[in-house]
C-alpha cells in the first residue's frame, strides 16, 4: 500500500505544482498576511483545496492535516501531512525555493511511511517509502560522507515570532556558525531536508516547525541513509516542533553544539 501512497502523492504534487507555477511571479497573485512576518497567497489555498479533495476521494478513511487549516479526522490508521506551498515567503518574493510537501504517517507504526517533496520551478521531485530508499526524479540518492562538522555546510531557519520570543534560534545560530564551514537559509524546511538527503547539505536543524513542514522531508533523509532526531537525540515525531537532521556521521557533533 505504501507504494500506492507515493505514486498518488507524486501525481497530485504535480497537479498542485501546476497551480503554484501559474501564480509564481504573477501580478495576479493575491498575497495577504497571517502576521507581519508570515504570508499566505491564493496559490497556497488553491493548492491545498486540490490536494485535500484528491486525498479525501482516494483515501476516504485517512486523516488529513494541512497548513492552511484543512483538517479531517478519520480512523483509517494513516494521517496525511500536507503543505501545499512550503516556502510561501520565497514564493511571494519571486525566489524559486518553494515546494509541495506531502507526508503519510502510520498511526500504528508511529512513523512517516511515505513522503514526496516537489519543487515545480526546477522540476525536482524527492520521494521516499519506508524501507525502500530515497530518490530524486527516480534516481536513488544518498547523504554525504563528511565526518567532521567543522567542514560541513548546514541549513537552518528562524521562527515567525523571532522578534518577540527568546526561543528564536539566534543562540544556536551564533554558537554553531563559528564551528562549521557555512550556513544556508533556504526558507523551506522540506527543501532543506531533501538537500541533506541528496548530499548538497550535511545537516539541518530548526525549531518551532509544524508537522507538515517536516513529515515528508524527514523520511527522505532517513531513507537516504541520514539521521533525524530531536535536539536531545530523542525519537523524531512530526508533531514535536523541532528537528535535527544530518548525514549521520556528524549527528552527534551537531547535537552537542545544539545542547551547549
Amino acid at each position: 500500500m505504501r507504494d500506492a501512497f507515493v505514486d498518488f502523492a507524486r501525481e497530485i504534487s504535480v497537479e498542485a505544482g501546476t497551480i503554484l507555477l501559474r501564480g509564481f511571479r504573477s501580478g495576479a497573485t493575491v498575497i495577504s498576511h497571517k502576521s507581519s512576518t508570515e504570508l499566505v497567497t491564493d496559490a497556497d489555498r488553491e493548492s491545498e483545496a486540490l490536494l485535500v479533495a484528491r486525498i479525501s476521494k482516494q483515501f476516504p478513511t485517512h486523516a488529513i492535516i494541512a497548513e492552511e487549516g484543512s483538517r479531517k479526522e478519520a480512523s483509517g490508521g494513516f494521517t496525511w501531512y500536507v503543505d501545499p506551498l512550503d516556502g510561501t515567503n520565497n514564493f511571494a518574493h519571486g525566489l524559486p525555493f518553494f515546494c509541495v510537501s506531502i507526508g503519510v504517517f502510520s498511526v500504528d507504526l508511529r512513523r512517516v511511511v511515505a513522503g514526496v517533496v516537489y519543487n515545480p520551478f526546477i522540476k525536482e521531485m524527492f520521494t521516499a517509502e519506508r524501507g525502500k530508499g530515497a530518490f530524486l526524479n527516480g534516481t536513488k540518492i544518498r547523504v554525504s560522507d563528511l565526518e567532521d562538522i567543522g567542514n560541513s555546510l548546514v541549513a537552518t531557519g528562524f521562527p515567525y515570532d523571532k522578534a518577540v520570543s527568546e526561543e528564536n534560534n539566534l543562540r544556536e545560530f551564533n554558537r554553531i556558525i563559528t564551528r562549521i564551514q557555512g550556513i544556508r537559509r533556504m526558507g523551506s524546511a522540506a527543501i532543506d531536508l531533501c538537500y541533506v538527503a541528496c548530499g548538497r547539505l550535511d545537516g539541518y536543524w530548526e525549531g518551532k516547525l509544524k508537522s507538515w513542514d517536516m513529515a515528508a522531508g524527514s523520511l527522505v533523509v532517513e531513507e537516504a541513509g541520514g539521521m533525524v532526531t530531536r535536539y536531545d537525540g530523542g525519537e523524531f515525531h512530526p508533531e514535536f516542533p523541532e528537528i535535527a537532521a544530518s548525514n549521520g556521521k556528524i549527528h552527534s557533533q551537531l547535537l552537542s553544539l545544539l545542547s551547549e
